[in-house]
């Protein structure tokens, strides 16, 4: 593209030079902050679901607790974690909406996130094994 100036003019002039990174990042160098964003997700899920009323929280409070303990070991990858973030959203699923207007929505489209971020990484981490694992056989 253009090459980056070495000099810059000192008359009474004004210029503004804009330097963008042209490189693009996908998803495998992103890994990190895609697991951290599932960490918040699940995070700000775990705090919809606590402010629930008691009506709405009875059939999930298994599957909180369950939420809540992989997110205090920081473990989103793992099936477990996985299984209970499914559970909880089936069963905030079937709790009407009238009971808590926006908690529930908040709730389960935290939970979808976390949910696809978890996926995503388990997902790389998956595919750079297969790759490993392919170049290790025709070498």
């Amino acid at each position: 593209m253009f090459p980056t100036p070495t000099t810059f003019p000192t008359n009474n002039t004004h210029r503004m030079v804009l330097f963008l990174d042209q490189q693009l990042h996908g998803d495998y160098e992103r890994i990190e902050d895609i697991l951290a964003s599932a960490a918040r997700y699940s995070r700000a899920a775990s705090e919809a679901i606590a402010q629930l009323p008691y009506e709405a929280l009875k059939p999930i409070q298994g599957w909180a607790r369950d939420l809540d303990k992989h997110s205090e070991r920081r473990r989103f990858l793992t099936d477990d974690y996985r299984h209970a973030a499914q559970s909880a959203l089936r069963e905030l699923a079937r709790l009407e909406p009238e009971l808590a207007p926006g908690l529930i929505d908040s709730a389960m489209r935290n939970l979808r996130d976390a949910l696809e971020a978890s996926h995503r990484v388990a997902d790389l981490l998956a595919a750079e094994q297969e790759i490993a694992r392919s170049r290790g056989h025709h070498s």
